[in-house]
C-alpha cells in the first residue's frame, strides 16, 4: 500500500509528541505529505448566550468572528512551533514543508472529512487514557474515527507518556 497523504490529528495536550513522533516517521518512510489537523469544538451554547445578552447582536457576531480567527490563529502557530521543536534539522528535510488545517466541529467527524477532501492515505492519532465506563457510553474520538474512516487509522497510546 503507498502512503502519499498522512493526516496527524491532534489536540495539542499534554502528551502528545509520541504521536507526532509516529506520524513523523510514517511520512519520512514512505516520503509521505503530511497534514497536521487540529479541530476547535464550536463554542457552547452558554458561552454564546452570554456574548449575545451582553453585546449588541451586530457586535456579538463580529466579536465571535475575531475570537474565532485568533483562536485559528494561536493554534496554527502552536503546530508551527510544535513542529519546529520536535524535528531536528535532518528530520525536516525528509519531509515535505507540513500543511496545516484548523477545523471547527466535532473532532472525529472534521478528522474522517479532512481524511476524505484530502484523500488521505493514512491518519495518526494518539489515544488518552479514560475510563472504561466513559468508553462505553461516549466512546472515545480515536475509536469513532475508526468507525467510519475511509482509510487505515494508526493510534499511539499516549497512556503515562509526558511531553
Amino acid at each position: 500500500m503507498k502512503i502519499n497523504t498522512i493526516i496527524y490529528a491532534s489536540d495539542l495536550g499534554l502528551g502528545s509528541r509520541p504521536a507526532f513522533r509516529a506520524a513523523i516517521e510514517q511520512a519520512k518512510a514512505h516520503s509521505a505529505q503530511i497534514i497536521y489537523l487540529h479541530v476547535v469544538e464550536p463554542l457552547d451554547g452558554a458561552t454564546e448566550e452570554i456574548i449575545n445578552d451582553y453585546l449588541p447582536e451586530s457586535v456579538s457576531r463580529s466579536r465571535l468572528a475575531k475570537i474565532f480567527t485568533e483562536r485559528m490563529q494561536r493554534i496554527e502557530q502552536r503546530l508551527i512551533d510544535f513542529h519546529d521543536e520536535e524535528l531536528s534539522e535532518e528530520d525536516a528535510k525528509l519531509i515535505d514543508e507540513p500543511t496545516i488545517q484548523v477545523l471547527q466541529g466535532v473532532p472525529d467527524k472534521c478528522i474522517v472529512k479532512a481524511a476524505r477532501m484530502f484523500n488521505a492515505d493514512l491518519i495518526v492519532m494518539g489515544d488518552r487514557e479514560s475510563s472504561s465506563l466513559s468508553r462505553i457510553f461516549l466512546g472515545s474520538t480515536a475509536q469513532k474515527v475508526i468507525h467510519h474512516s475511509v482509510c487505515p487509522v494508526l493510534i499511539v497510546p499516549l497512556k503515562g507518556t509526558s511531553e
